[in-house]
Protein backbone atom coordinates (compact mmCIF):
# COMPACT_ATOMS: atom_id res chain seq x y z
CA UNK A 1 0.00 0.00 0.00
CA UNK A 2 2.65 2.07 0.90
CA UNK A 3 4.35 1.93 -1.97
CA UNK A 4 1.60 3.26 -4.48
CA UNK A 5 0.80 6.59 -2.14
CA UNK A 6 3.79 8.27 -3.78
CA UNK A 7 2.26 8.12 -7.12
CA UNK A 8 -1.30 8.42 -5.86
CA UNK A 9 -0.47 11.79 -3.91
CA UNK A 10 1.99 13.08 -7.11
CA UNK A 11 -1.48 12.43 -9.39
CA UNK A 12 -4.00 13.90 -7.17
CA UNK A 13 -1.45 17.09 -7.09
CA UNK A 14 -1.70 17.13 -10.43
CA UNK A 15 -5.38 16.95 -10.68
CA UNK A 16 -7.08 18.60 -7.44
CA UNK A 17 -7.85 22.36 -7.63
CA UNK A 18 -5.59 22.90 -4.87
CA UNK A 19 -4.63 26.65 -4.07
CA UNK A 20 -0.81 26.92 -4.17
CA UNK A 21 0.54 28.25 -1.03
CA UNK A 22 4.38 27.84 0.65
CA UNK A 23 2.25 25.81 3.15
CA UNK A 24 5.00 25.80 5.75
CA UNK A 25 4.83 25.53 9.53
CA UNK A 26 6.53 25.95 13.06
CA UNK A 27 7.51 22.64 13.00
CA UNK A 28 10.18 21.17 10.85
CA UNK A 29 9.02 19.49 7.93
CA UNK A 30 11.70 16.64 8.76
CA UNK A 31 11.83 13.92 11.38
CA UNK A 32 15.61 14.12 12.92
CA UNK A 33 16.80 16.81 14.26
CA UNK A 34 18.51 19.33 11.63
CA UNK A 35 22.61 18.74 11.51
CA UNK A 36 24.85 21.08 12.86
CA UNK A 37 25.55 24.29 11.58
CA UNK A 38 23.05 26.02 9.17
CA UNK A 39 21.06 24.22 7.23
CA UNK A 40 17.38 25.80 4.91
CA UNK A 41 14.17 25.42 3.17
CA UNK A 42 12.58 27.40 0.82
CA UNK A 43 9.18 26.22 -0.76
CA UNK A 44 7.20 27.68 -3.26
CA UNK A 45 4.22 27.58 -5.58
CA UNK A 46 2.69 29.57 -8.79
CA UNK A 47 -1.26 29.33 -10.25
CA UNK A 48 -2.35 31.24 -13.12
CA UNK A 49 -5.54 31.69 -15.57
CA UNK A 50 -5.46 33.59 -18.74
CA UNK A 51 -8.23 34.37 -21.20
CA UNK A 52 -11.93 35.63 -19.27
CA UNK A 53 -10.31 36.32 -16.21
CA UNK A 54 -6.70 36.90 -15.19
CA UNK A 55 -5.60 35.28 -12.08
CA UNK A 56 -2.27 34.66 -10.42
CA UNK A 57 -1.57 33.41 -7.49
CA UNK A 58 1.35 32.88 -6.01
CA UNK A 59 3.12 31.78 -2.66
CA UNK A 60 6.84 32.12 -1.41
CA UNK A 61 8.06 30.68 1.69
CA UNK A 62 11.29 29.84 3.36
CA UNK A 63 13.20 28.40 6.64
CA UNK A 64 16.88 28.99 8.15
CA UNK A 65 17.98 27.14 10.72
CA UNK A 66 21.01 26.78 12.95
CA UNK A 67 21.95 24.14 15.31
CA UNK A 68 25.02 23.85 17.65
CA UNK A 69 24.38 21.17 19.94
CA UNK A 70 21.84 20.49 21.95
CA UNK A 71 20.59 24.29 21.11
CA UNK A 72 18.69 25.25 17.96
CA UNK A 73 17.60 28.48 16.40
CA UNK A 74 15.37 28.90 13.86
CA UNK A 75 13.29 31.68 11.72
CA UNK A 76 10.44 30.52 9.04
CA UNK A 77 8.46 33.05 7.07
CA UNK A 78 5.32 32.78 4.02
CA UNK A 79 4.48 35.54 1.60
CA UNK A 80 0.92 34.78 -0.01
CA UNK A 81 -0.56 37.09 -2.80
CA UNK A 82 -3.47 36.32 -5.15
CA UNK A 83 -4.56 38.58 -8.04
CA UNK A 84 -7.95 38.77 -10.25
CA UNK A 85 -7.99 40.81 -13.25
CA UNK A 86 -4.71 43.23 -11.38
CA UNK A 87 -6.78 43.75 -8.26
CA UNK A 88 -5.38 42.41 -5.20
CA UNK A 89 -7.76 40.09 -3.39
CA UNK A 90 -5.85 38.01 -1.24
CA UNK A 91 -2.71 38.91 0.71
CA UNK A 92 -0.86 37.30 4.12
CA UNK A 93 1.90 37.65 5.51
CA UNK A 94 3.40 35.21 8.51
CA UNK A 95 7.00 35.32 10.06
CA UNK A 96 8.30 33.06 12.88
CA UNK A 97 11.34 33.15 15.18
CA UNK A 98 12.20 30.58 17.40
CA UNK A 99 14.60 29.20 20.31
CA UNK A 100 14.74 25.75 21.53
CA UNK A 101 17.58 24.49 24.14
CA UNK A 102 17.30 20.70 25.24
CA UNK A 103 18.86 21.20 28.65
CA UNK A 104 18.01 17.71 29.59
CA UNK A 105 17.06 14.52 27.45
CA UNK A 106 13.25 15.11 26.26
CA UNK A 107 12.92 18.30 27.97
CA UNK A 108 13.80 21.41 26.66
CA UNK A 109 13.07 25.11 27.40
CA UNK A 110 11.77 27.51 24.24
CA UNK A 111 10.84 31.16 22.97
CA UNK A 112 9.37 32.52 20.29
CA UNK A 113 8.04 35.49 18.52
CA UNK A 114 5.51 35.13 15.75
CA UNK A 115 3.67 38.36 13.42
CA UNK A 116 1.08 37.72 11.45
CA UNK A 117 -0.80 39.70 8.65
CA UNK A 118 -3.49 38.59 7.42
CA UNK A 119 -6.34 41.26 4.49
CA UNK A 120 -9.02 38.34 4.48
CA UNK A 121 -9.33 38.68 8.41
CA UNK A 122 -8.77 42.30 8.07
CA UNK A 123 -5.93 41.51 10.46
CA UNK A 124 -3.70 44.08 10.01
CA UNK A 125 -1.64 42.92 13.19
CA UNK A 126 -0.67 39.87 15.58
CA UNK A 127 2.12 39.54 17.23
CA UNK A 128 2.92 36.71 20.16
CA UNK A 129 5.56 36.76 22.49
CA UNK A 130 6.03 33.38 24.23
CA UNK A 131 7.92 30.94 26.37
CA UNK A 132 8.03 27.41 27.97
CA UNK A 133 8.69 23.76 28.27
CA UNK A 134 9.47 21.53 25.57
CA UNK A 135 8.69 17.83 26.13
CA UNK A 136 9.68 14.77 23.54
CA UNK A 137 6.88 12.27 23.65
CA UNK A 138 8.77 9.79 21.63
CA UNK A 139 11.04 9.44 19.21
CA UNK A 140 12.90 6.92 16.52
CA UNK A 141 15.59 8.13 14.47
CA UNK A 142 14.67 8.60 10.41
CA UNK A 143 10.87 7.13 11.56
CA UNK A 144 9.03 8.87 14.21
CA UNK A 145 8.86 12.11 16.61
CA UNK A 146 6.13 13.48 19.06
CA UNK A 147 6.42 16.54 20.76
CA UNK A 148 4.22 18.88 22.88
CA UNK A 149 4.37 22.01 24.74
CA UNK A 150 2.98 24.45 27.24
CA UNK A 151 3.73 27.80 28.24
CA UNK A 152 2.60 31.37 28.36
CA UNK A 153 2.39 33.61 25.30
CA UNK A 154 1.29 37.76 25.27
CA UNK A 155 -0.08 39.10 21.91
CA UNK A 156 -0.68 42.52 20.75
CA UNK A 157 -3.37 42.21 18.01
CA UNK A 158 -4.67 44.84 15.57
CA UNK A 159 -7.79 44.32 13.59
CA UNK A 160 -10.71 45.87 12.55
CA UNK A 161 -9.34 49.27 13.77
CA UNK A 162 -9.17 48.55 17.38
CA UNK A 163 -5.95 47.48 19.39
CA UNK A 164 -5.72 45.46 22.26
CA UNK A 165 -3.69 43.09 24.15
CA UNK A 166 -3.66 40.03 26.60
CA UNK A 167 -1.85 36.57 28.05
CA UNK A 168 -2.58 33.19 26.81
CA UNK A 169 -1.79 29.45 27.72
CA UNK A 170 0.05 28.28 24.87
CA UNK A 171 0.05 24.21 24.46
CA UNK A 172 0.55 22.29 21.13
CA UNK A 173 1.09 18.66 20.27
CA UNK A 174 3.37 17.71 17.15
CA UNK A 175 3.80 14.58 15.35
CA UNK A 176 5.43 13.13 12.60
CA UNK A 177 6.32 9.67 10.90
CA UNK A 178 7.87 7.80 8.29
CA UNK A 179 5.54 5.79 6.31
CA UNK A 180 7.70 4.67 3.96
CA UNK A 181 11.30 5.22 2.38
CA UNK A 182 9.54 7.90 0.35
CA UNK A 183 6.66 9.05 2.36
CA UNK A 184 6.42 11.06 6.09
CA UNK A 185 3.70 12.58 7.42
CA UNK A 186 3.23 15.21 9.68
CA UNK A 187 0.31 16.75 12.48
CA UNK A 188 0.29 19.55 14.56
CA UNK A 189 -2.29 20.88 16.38
CA UNK A 190 -2.03 24.13 18.89
CA UNK A 191 -4.45 25.76 21.17
CA UNK A 192 -4.25 28.95 22.50
CA UNK A 193 -7.37 30.30 25.32
CA UNK A 194 -6.96 34.08 26.60
CA UNK A 195 -6.26 33.88 30.56
CA UNK A 196 -8.67 34.11 32.45
CA UNK A 197 -11.74 33.98 29.87
CA UNK A 198 -11.21 31.00 28.60
CA UNK A 199 -14.30 31.16 26.18
CA UNK A 200 -12.05 33.67 24.36
CA UNK A 201 -9.53 31.00 22.30
CA UNK A 202 -7.36 30.46 19.06
CA UNK A 203 -6.92 26.86 17.57
CA UNK A 204 -4.74 25.69 14.99
CA UNK A 205 -3.88 22.05 13.08
CA UNK A 206 -2.20 21.50 9.89
CA UNK A 207 -1.75 17.99 8.27
CA UNK A 208 0.17 17.03 5.68
CA UNK A 209 1.94 13.99 3.56
CA UNK A 210 5.65 14.84 1.98
CA UNK A 211 6.39 12.44 -0.84
CA UNK A 212 10.53 12.74 -1.86
CA UNK A 213 10.87 13.86 -5.51
CA UNK A 214 14.33 12.53 -5.39
CA UNK A 215 17.22 14.66 -3.53
CA UNK A 216 16.55 16.98 -1.51
CA UNK A 217 12.99 18.16 -3.36
CA UNK A 218 9.57 17.11 -1.61
CA UNK A 219 6.00 17.47 -2.84
CA UNK A 220 3.63 18.69 -0.08
CA UNK A 221 0.19 18.10 -0.03
CA UNK A 222 -1.76 18.70 2.77
CA UNK A 223 -4.72 21.28 5.00
CA UNK A 224 -4.53 23.74 7.68
CA UNK A 225 -7.43 25.12 9.61
CA UNK A 226 -7.68 27.66 12.14
CA UNK A 227 -10.62 28.67 14.69
CA UNK A 228 -11.08 32.08 16.28
CA UNK A 229 -14.34 32.01 18.42
CA UNK A 230 -13.75 36.00 19.02
CA UNK A 231 -13.32 36.99 15.61
CA UNK A 232 -14.73 40.40 14.71
CA UNK A 233 -18.35 39.92 13.36
CA UNK A 234 -17.86 40.45 10.51
CA UNK A 235 -15.22 37.69 9.71
CA UNK A 236 -15.49 34.46 10.19
CA UNK A 237 -14.21 32.34 12.74
CA UNK A 238 -13.02 29.57 11.29
CA UNK A 239 -10.36 29.08 7.79
CA UNK A 240 -9.48 26.26 6.18
CA UNK A 241 -6.50 25.87 3.39
CA UNK A 242 -5.60 22.90 1.26
CA UNK A 243 -2.36 22.99 -0.64
CA UNK A 244 0.31 21.62 -2.98
CA UNK A 245 3.55 23.02 -2.74
CA UNK A 246 7.06 22.06 -3.72
CA UNK A 247 10.15 22.36 -0.89
CA UNK A 248 13.88 21.91 -1.89
CA UNK A 249 15.97 21.50 1.44
CA UNK A 250 19.87 22.99 1.37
Amino acid sequence: MFKTLPVALLGASLLLPLPCLAFLGIESDQIDTPPQGSSGLVSGALDGHSGNTDYQDYSLGGRLHYQAGVTGMFLVGEYDSAHVDNQNIAENTWLHAGYQDEFQRGLAAEAFVDYTKNNFRLLENRTQVGVGPRFTLDYSPDQRGVYAGVGLLHEWLDQTDTSTDYWRLNSYVSYKRQLAPQTRVLFDAAWQPRLGNGSDFLANTEAAVLVNLGGSADLKVGVKYSYDNKSPVTVKPNDAVYSTSVNYRF
